[in-house]
């Protein structure tokens, strides 16, 4: 019986104890269910109704960028920046090692091809402005810079982009180096319609 009971054990605990029964849980998953989920979908493709951005397929290092900016009062706040006093919210509930491992969750969706939904006409004046304005730090095709921690545009849609440029002109958020962006509301909306384009 006991050489019984032995082989038993020696056979079955593998299985019972090994890895192949214990479920791994992404820890970015679990973040992102927990504390993005609500507004932005499990698709990473946001509700616009709520103010809440497509943010499926942005590079992690922007994710945890503006996360740790949320938490340093940097984003978010402004008090008629309702969307950005919630996600000011939902950061300072992160830990450094949550935000890191959310920001590959998020990068890892698939990134949103609906991005021009406001069907607004690409002007080659748009191009010009964006020349002008945007390309010394964005890059020539919006692509962004890592090194100096500058966004690419061409993952977000059209409506936020305009919304941020706003909130640029209007301080509700800090642009680069406190620079208080000037431009009428036609130069912003001709620029995304650009960078919706690429």
């Amino acid at each position: 019986m006991y050489i019984r009971t032995l082989l038993l054990f020696v056979v079955f605990t593998p299985f019972v104890f090994g890895d192949e029964t214990v479920p791994k849980v992404d820890p970015g998953l679990v973040a992102f269910r927990d504390r993005c989920m609500a507004c932005h979908l499990q698709t990473g493709m946001g509700i616009r109704e709520m103010n809440a951005p497509s943010i499926a397929g942005l590079p992690r290092w922007y994710i945890s960028d503006q996360l740790r900016k949320f938490r340093r009062d940097e984003r978010g706040f402004d008090d008629e920046d309702s969307s950005g006093n919630l996600m000011k919210a939902n950061a300072s509930a992160l830990d450094e090692r949550s935000i890191a491992f959310l920001g590959r969750h998020i990068e890892n969706l698939p990134p949103n091809l609906n991005r021009n939904t406001l069907k607004a006409p690409v002007l080659e004046a748009g191009k010009q402005l964006y020349q002008q304005n945007c390309l010394k730090c964005h890059g020539e095709s919006a692509e962004g810079n890592r090194q100096e921690r500058v966004p690419p545009l061409t993952s977000q849609q059209d409506w936020y982009l305009l919304r941020q440029m706003g909130n640029f002109t209007s301080a509700k958020r800090i642009h680069f180096d406190s620079d208080k962006l000037t431009l009428s509301e036609k130069d912003m909306a001709d620029i995304i319609a650009w960078i919706s384009s690429l």
